[in-house]
């Protein structure tokens, strides 16, 4: 399934690419090595140019994978930079934060996955762009097997899990756990939720 996943998402930048009067062969789609699935994604997602977000940014975000984490956070954007460095806004720092004062974790145990692959330090998005990026970060979770997935916001639970789902709820889907909690720019606006975002992450916390 990974690999059908992957050869697809590599025809469709192919095709986005003939689009735009590049020439290909067949030996692109030639068996590569006994690469690991999440090196092979990954280099997709580092060579994607499906939206116009690529123009803003150095090259898109694979995030912060580390295969053996505990905890996977998904957000909407990238929260963290091409170096895998967090990104200089109050919701990076704010996850930053969370991390390590309320999990007690070290970065070294913990994903962190987004929607959106490019252009980290603008929250606004188009469907369309989600729909381009989906299939990336699919994958990128299908590679992984932390304990619990926190997503962070309804816009990613409707992408991750295919609803809007009750929030503070340990969710089952695919063989994963997830929890949905308000997305981060919302408890920026609105500091009132950050209470209940609190119990949210206590509830995560209990099941690592």
């Amino acid at each position: 399934m990974k690999a059908q996943i992957l050869k697809l998402l590599q025809l469709k930048q192919l095709y986005k690419r003939q689009a735009c009067g590049e020439k290909y062969a067949n030996a692109l789609f030639a068996p590569k090595s006994n690469a690991p699935i999440g090196q092979d994604i990954n280099t997709l997602i580092k060579n994607c140019s499906l939206c116009n977000r690529i123009k803003h940014c150095k090259a898109p975000n694979i995030g912060l994978i580390n295969q053996n984490a505990s905890l996977c956070f998904i957000s909407e954007i990238p929260l963290v930079s091409e170096s895998q460095a967090f990104v200089q806004n109050k919701s990076a720092i704010m996850l930053q934060n969370i991390i390590s004062n309320v999990f007690k974790l070290p970065l070294s145990q913990v994903s962190i996955l987004s929607l959106i692959k490019c252009d980290p330090l603008n929250p606004h998005f188009e469907k369309s762009e989600l729909l381009s990026c989906k299939p990336y970060v699919l994958t990128q979770l299908q590679s992984l097997t932390p304990k619990l997935c926190v997503l962070l916001g309804d816009v990613v639970s409707e992408h991750i899990l295919g609803s809007h789902l009750e929030h503070s709820r340990i969710l089952w889907h695919n063989n994963k756990k997830f929890l949905i909690t308000y997305a981060l720019n919302e408890l920026v606006r609105n500091p009132s939720l950050k209470t209940q975002a609190h119990n949210d992450f206590l509830i995560a916390k209990g099941q690592l």
